[in-house]
């Protein structure tokens, strides 16, 4: 067994290891990763702001086809008294082909310059790939960049999907590959994650031919009675990979609150939804100067033990400007300080100030 579920007896590390049958005996003095989903979505606060977004990641003709990303996203203003307002959204379908290549994309609003994404790679440059199709959309910090900015993420996850897809394993029956595509491997040179470290949990799996050791738990049901507690999401049909964010922001004085919350999860082939990646985090900010006063990030679903490890690092963004967190908390958080997806979770606060600025 590699999946660990709510509502039954997670593996121990060890049985992991030894499941499949090979002689690799590690003893891990960490426990298993969190099981702790988010249930349901808290009530809009009157005098907030509410960013909220998804991506589909689909393969509308099959497997071993170009993925699609069907991404929207919404800002929703709610006053301290009147009607709830919604400030701005975006939206976007992009195919992904081979080597993470974008082959099309459309987006709402149109752009002139969106074109020029076809042919870019999502990875470490596609960011400035983004900057350079329309530029001035950063710094707007809009529901569309929002949903671009995760291009390269969404991509790079997406194909996990298919891992519980049917009753056997994916990675004893991957899906057909496009030209260009690579299969799992163990990442050489700097280490960019505590889950993936050289001698860690995922690399041992990995070492006796086991690419599909990940913990994965029920995810939590995020429904609420408000109407408008999300923008309309688009179900998850048989085969879906789904990115989903939510982003509140509020005053409290000279500071601007943040309660952020991010979560990757996919469907078992019976339809239960299952989390990979999930965190919360809590942070306050000067409003005046954009820094970060405090910041706690909460591990709720990781794949691997050693992944909630980076979250106590976070400290280290104290004082720091929000405005530019797109790329520089990846310089900050690295190595083993760091998490892939906390530091995708962390880069939503370089929207705050301009989602505070609806505020005054």
């Amino acid at each position: 067994m590699s999946t660990a579920e709510s509502g039954s007896t997670p593996p121990t590390l060890a049985g992991l290891l030894e499941d499949d049958g090979s002689a690799v005996h590690v003893a891990w003095p960490i426990p298993d990763p969190p099981d702790d989903s988010v249930v349901g979505t808290p009530d809009r606060r009157p005098g907030s702001m509410r960013r909220t977004a998804h991506i589909n990641m689909v393969w509308p003709a099959g497997r071993g086809t170009p993925t699609h990303l069907r991404g929207a996203a919404r800002d929703l203003l709610t006053p301290v008294a009147g009607t709830a307002e919604v400030v701005a959204e975006g939206s976007m379908l992009v195919v992904v082909g081979g080597g993470r290549t974008v082959t099309a994309i459309d987006t709402v609003p149109e752009h002139a310059g969106i074109g020029r994404l076809v042919g870019a790679v999502g990875g470490s440059n596609f960011r400035a790939a983004i900057d350079a199709a329309i530029p001035g959309e950063r710094e707007a910090a809009t529901p569309l960049y929002f949903l671009l900015d995760d291009i390269a993420g969404a991509s790079l996850i997406a194909g996990f999907a298919w891992s519980q897809a049917k009753e056997g394993q994916w990675m004893q029956s991957p899906p057909p590959r496009q030209p260009g595509d690579n299969g799992p491997r163990l990442r050489k040179g700097r280490i960019i994650c505590s889950g993936l470290r050289p001698d860690g949990f995922a690399a041992a799996r990995q070492e006796v031919g086991d690419f599909g050791g990940h913990f994965l738990r029920l995810a939590g049901d995020l429904s609420t009675d408000d109407a408008l507690g999300w923008h309309d999401i688009e179900p998850a049909p048989e085969v879906c990979m789904r990115r989903r964010r939510r982003v509140d922001v509020w005053r409290d004085g000279s500071l601007l609150m943040v309660d952020a919350h991010f979560r990757d999860s996919l469907w078992r082939h019976d339809g239960v939804e299952l989390a990979l990646h999930e965190y919360t985090v809590d942070a306050r900010l000067d409003a005046a100067t954009r820094t970060i006063e405090t910041i706690h990030a909460q591990p709720r679903v990781l794949p691997f033990p050693e992944c909630p490890m980076a979250a106590p690092h976070v400290e280290a963004l104290v004082g720091m400007q929000v405005g530019g967190f797109r790329t520089s908390v990846q310089d900050t958080l690295t190595e083993l300080e760091a998490c892939t997806h906390l530091n995708d979770m962390l880069r939503c606060l370089a929207e705050v100030a301009s989602l505070g600025a609806h505020l005054d």
